[in-house]
């Protein structure tokens, strides 16, 4: 496979890739990383579909541990 790009080739493949953590939830859970200010939410995965109105929830928001 070629990849013919002009992006360098650091930005394609990052040298150091986060793990994602999970933190269970009420009816789901949710995916994201440990900051130092707090675990920080990238995906919310939930079979309620009223979790996904709440902002604690939201992409980005930290949450404090």
């Amino acid at each position: 496979m070629f990849l013919w790009t002009i992006e360098p080739f650091s930005s394609i493949f990052p040298a150091s890739i986060s793990q994602n953590i999970t933190m269970d939830i009420e009816n789901g859970y949710l995916e994201g990383r440990m900051t130092p200010e707090g675990f920080s939410v990238s995906r919310l995965v939930s079979t309620d579909l009223k979790n996904y109105l709440k902002s604690e929830y939201s992409p980005g928001h930290i949450r404090k541990i």
